[in-house]
């Protein structure tokens, strides 16, 4: 490690316990503009400020106006996360112990929002076409992924994590991941072909109609629901650990209640207030997804219990209810 950084930590040491704090906000965070994102998009503001960086040519600061204060709050949201992910960094380097994993999964978080922002700014710039507008909000969702990576990590212990469940159950698991993202993508595609564009001139996918696209996304989520009730099977026949069969029944709720936020604004005439709760709900149940994933695996420590045992190891840890 460079001595300039050295004698930094050993002034300004920063124990586990805070960095995981930091972790937890910047998760937060990560989920939230996720959120005002879908808010931009709704207001139709999305081209409240036509150019980037600045607002307006000449212009850094939006006018007051509904639509370009919308967007450009939304971009100072941003800005603060930036600062956010990048103070993360700087806190894992600052950590004592030091992690080097964390080090390099908080620089991943550092890359990727500023390539967020890169591309927040090529999607105003072409009168957010929906390729560039999907592409903004899957890349939003590799932030998050990589969010709940570093909380994750950040309260295990350092090592090679192993398996805590059968193969079957991995499998089955990475299955979910996949049908899961299919599900996201295709309902960023509902989206670019929905009314609510982000600008009353932008242009609409054309590939598919509305209706099919919408199809094809209740299509997808009912395999979603239908993977994750086959998963639970799994995990109470081998009587895994409580911990990791509640988080994989948090996916199934929270999969349900999507699908009744969906099927309810989709017969109530697409009400703004209930797509940005859609929008908020994909947001949660990927964090969701990912945490569950992340259970499938421990790091054997000496200092602490496992969260998670085989069955044959451990055959008399109760199944949940």
């Amino acid at each position: 490690m460079h001595p300039v950084v050295e004698r930094v930590r050993s002034a300004v040491p920063v124990s586990p316990q805070v960095f995981r704090r930091v972790a937890l906000a910047t998760l937060g965070v990560s989920t939230f503009i996720i959120f005002t994102g879908g808010v931009v998009r709704l207001t139709q503001s999305g081209l409240g400020c036509p150019t980037w960086p600045d607002c307006t040519t000449g212009h850094f600061v939006a006018g007051f106006e509904i639509h370009p204060m919308i967007e450009f709050t939304n971009r100072v949201v941003t800005f603060f996360a930036g600062l956010l992910m990048s103070l993360t960094w700087v806190v894992a380097l600052l950590r004592r112990p030091f992690r080097r994993d964390l080090v390099w999964w908080s620089l991943g978080l550092v890359v990727e929002v500023v390539a967020e922002s890169v591309l927040g700014g090529i999607t105003v710039l072409e009168k957010l076409a929906p390729p560039f507008v999907m592409a903004h909000f899957l890349l939003a969702l590799v932030v998050l992924w990589n969010a709940v990576v570093i909380y994750h990590k950040a309260g295990q212990p350092e090592g090679r994590p192993t398996l805590a469940v059968s193969s079957e159950v991995l499998w089955l698991s990475r299955v979910m991941f996949l049908v899961l993202g299919a599900l996201v993508f295709v309902g960023t595609a509902v989206a670019g072909t929905g009314p609510y564009s982000g600008s009353p001139g932008s242009k609409r996918l054309h590939i598919l109609t509305m209706l099919q696209v919408t199809y094809l996304h209740a299509d997808i989520a009912l395999v979603f629901i239908a993977l994750t009730l086959a998963d639970l099977f799994l995990l109470h026949q081998g009587r895994y650990p409580a911990q990791i069969q509640r988080a994989a029944r948090s996916i199934l709720w929270l999969g349900a209640l999507q699908g009744i936020i969906g099927y309810t604004q989709y017969f109530t005439g697409l009400p703004q207030w209930l797509i940005a709760l859609h929008i908020l709900g994909a947001a949660v149940i990927w964090l969701a997804m990912n945490r569950y994933y992340l259970l499938l695996f421990r790091v054997p420590s000496t200092r602490r219990a496992d969260h998670a045992v085989a069955p044959q190891q451990a055959p008399s840890v109760a199944a949940a209810d």
